[in-house]
Parts: structure tokens; sequence; C-alpha cells
């Protein structure tokens, strides 16, 4: 057993305690005994889900004071489930210093390694949604605020990409404003994006990236999980640059955060716990090479909070701070007969696809199809055998209860599922490429 130590000496148990110390009158923590310390906390605090909270949420955005948390919120945020869907999530001012507290020191730590003096573009999202309120409260924030007043401040002085361009209600506009402004910065030295498909997506409609951008050292974004492919593939495209993978973050909170060694480790701003097998571990008792469920407790007031992603334990970092690698999301599975399809299964049955693939389900519920981009070569059987690893699935196509494997090519799949997640309400810092999406009406 480790004993875990954050990077600047406080530990997590610590860490609990403060937050239970500072909304000991909110309604939520006095509904379960008002724990004040570890032991208390996991006893009488049960982990809890999204739709769970909702009544509490409610009372929330109604303006009633004091429930999750100490006060009222000082902002809102939408963010969507695995694949549709909208959950709003209320920040509180201790809970936004805290994402501050976990990417600033990423990105002070990135620009001086690399020497970052030139210009960056760290992507944003167009203003796909009306500005709205809650009460008086904003609903919605720029992607700069998560990093707080200095360094927000340093990202708009050396942003390749002009700020105003994030309040683009046109997707369409925005897209293009964007390419513009990234074709004229030859002094780009570094990008942070989300998904790798959205940098290939731009770089498809750019001229030669080492000729445009010959400074770029660079690239920060996911390579993990059902990114694996396309993060190898930018890679590829972009031989010249440092590919950092990106931490863990959600709408809800920062799990993880690349250290200097780019390693996801465990973020020390806030408390997590993690289930496997039914268990809910501390970050102590974890052992590498194990996958669990992240369990979150934050700031802004979720406690025991199920985030829906599975990590996969890679080991310790030099502070005993475990470091874990995105593998996917809980709770995406498809049943049709029994075969109980989950998304990190599916996500290795598709490494043998060299781009972003999912597995979905045939019309009618007959089967399942493999959707790529239209232009991606595939080997079927190649998939059919790896996907008949599951005994339950093999027997279901023998009994013909399933029908044979189907591919099904789509002509700019990426860009429909944005626009369905966009449609939906979803930032796209929200939309993370999925190996299994059962429901997949988005593509007619």
């Amino acid at each position: 057993m480790r004993q875990h130590e954050s990077p600047d000496g406080r530990d997590q148990p610590a860490w609990l305690d403060a937050v239970l110390a500072r909304n000991a009158p909110a309604a939520y923590l006095r509904h379960f005994g008002s724990p004040t310390n570890l032991q208390a906390f996991r006893e009488s605090i049960p982990a809890t889900t999204h739709d769970a909270l909702a009544p509490w949420l409610d009372r929330v955005a109604g303006g009633e004071p004091d429930v999750l948390f100490l006060g009222r919120p000082c902002a809102y945020e939408c963010t969507g489930g695995s694949s549709g869907g909208s959950k709003l999530i209320p920040y509180t001012t201790e809970g936004l210093e805290a994402f501050e507290a976990a990417l600033a020191p990423w990105l002070a730590d990135v620009v001086s390694r690399y020497g970052v003096s030139g210009s960056v573009y760290l992507a944003t999202s167009p203003a796909t949604r009306p500005a709205l309120q809650i009460g008086d409260t904003p609903l919605g924030l720029p992607d700069g605020a998560y990093l707080g007043t200095r360094w927000g401040e340093w990202a708009a002085r050396h942003s390749a990409v002009p700020l105003d361009v994030a309040r683009e209600t046109s997707v369409e506009v925005w897209r293009e404003r964007t390419l513009t402004s990234l074709s004229a910065a030859h002094d780009l030295e570094m990008v942070s994006v989300w998904s790798p498909t959205f940098l290939l997506q731009l770089l498809d409609d750019l001229p030669d990236a080492r000729e445009m951008w010959p400074r770029l050292k660079l690239v920060s974004c996911w390579t993990s999980g059902a990114s694996r492919r396309t993060a190898a593939e930018l890679g590829a495209k972009l031989p010249h640059v440092h590919l950092q993978p990106k931490g863990l973050m959600s709408t809800e909170c920062v799990v993880t955060v690349p250290d200097t060694r780019d390693r996801p480790a465990l973020n020390a701003h806030g408390f997590f716990e993690f289930e496997r097998d039914g268990h809910i571990l501390l970050a102590e008792d974890l052992e590498q090479g194990a996958q669990y469920e992240v369990i979150a407790t934050t700031a802004s007031g979720l406690y025991r909070y199920r985030t829906g992603d599975l990590v996969l334990c890679k080991g310790f970092a030099d502070t005993a701070t475990p470091v874990l690698e995105f593998q996917g999301r809980a709770g995406i599975v498809s049943d049709l007969v029994g075969e109980k399809l989950v998304e990190a299964f599916a996500q290795d049955v598709l490494d043998v696809v060299p781009g972003w693939a999912f597995l979905t389900v045939q019309p009618g519920g007959a089967g399942y199809a493999v959707v790529t981009e239209a232009s991606m070569p595939v080997d079927l059987a190649a998939i059919d055998v790896r996907l008949k690893r599951n005994p339950q699935y093999a027997y279901a196509v023998l009994l013909n209860q399933l029908k044979p494997l189907l591919h099904r090519p789509v002509e700019r799949l990426y860009d429909r599922f944005v626009e369905f997640r966009l449609a939906q309400g979803a930032r796209l810092a929200d939309i993370k490429l999925l190996a299994l999406i059962p429901e997949a009406g988005w593509i007619e």
C-alpha cells in the first residue's frame, strides 16, 4: 500500500476535510449526518449519479441557497452524457479555482519546458448555444475560464485565433475564421485540442503543416481510449512535433493532468475514489494493471459522484501519485440477445481499424455494424473474429439470433457526429469519440 501524497504536499483526505468543513451547512451533507472526516464521509455519503442528484440540483437551479454547498453557484454548465442527453452542473468559486489549480501548472510546465514564446492555439468551442442564465447566474463559461486570470490573459495574448471567434454561432463561420487564422500563424508553437480527429479535420483544409508551422513544437490531445488510433494518425502527419497525451477532464472535474514526464497523474485538487468489482477504493489502494471506474468529490458540491470514466492504473509517479490512463466510458452497453457488449471491449475489437470506427446496432436491432468514414478500408472478417471472442455474441450469430456483422461506410462521419452532439447542446470539449454507440440514428 502506498501513501498518496499530492505534488503540493497536501493529501487528499485533508483536501476533503476542508471541503466538508466549508460546506457543513449544506442541506445535502446535513441529510447524511454532516460528516466531518474521511471515515465518516465514506460511511454515510452514498456513491451517486447525476440522475440521483436531480432533485437536489433542481433546488439549486431554483435559487435555493446552501443545498449542495454553502451559498449559491457562480456559474452553471451543461454537459452531455456518453451519446446524448443534457446534465446541469453548478460551479462554485472554489470549484473553478480547483480547475485553475489543476490546469495552470500544466500550462506553465509545457510553456517553460518547450520554450513557447510564439503563438498558441488553445481550441475553443463555437457559440452554438444561445446565451442563457438560470436566475441571474450565467449558463456556460468560455473555455479560458478554467485557466484563471493569469494564464487566461497569457492565452489571450498568445492566441493564434482571435478570441471573438468563440462567439460565432455558425459552425461554418467559426471553422472558416479558425482556418484563416491558423494558416497565417507561421509562429505557431503549441496546439491544445481535445480530439485528435478534430485537428486532423482542420489539417485536411490547411497547407502542409511543416511548412506552415515551422516552429510548432507541441500538440496536446487525447491519445487513449477510442482516440488512440486517430492520435497515431495525427502523429504520423506531424512527425516533427511532440504529441503530449492530454489528461482526463470533464465538465464536472479534472481527474488527471500530464506531469513533467507526460504521464496522466491523478489531480491533487479533488478527492477521488475508484470502484472495481463492487469495491470502492482509495487512491493508495490501487493496483498497477487494474481498471477502475472514477468516483469524484469536487469543490462544487458533487460528493462521491460517479463520473462514468474508466481508467487503467499504469503505475505510480515519483510522489506515489497514481498514473491513470483513460480507457473508455462505463455504462455504455448493448445487449440485444444476451451478448452484453461494452465499450471497452468494442474499443479492443476495433484496434485493427486505422482510424475512428464504432460498433452500432443494425436497423431493426437484427445485429451489429462497424461504422467508419467512407474512404476507410476495413477487414470485416478480422473484426468479426475479434468480436466473437465474446462467447455469447458468437453463439447468438451461430444460432441466427444475430445477423452477421456488416460494414457501414459513412461520408463525413466525424462531422456528422459533431453536428449531432452540438445540436444537443454539447460543447466541442465534451465530444469524446466512442467505440460503441448503440443508438446511431443521427447518421441518417
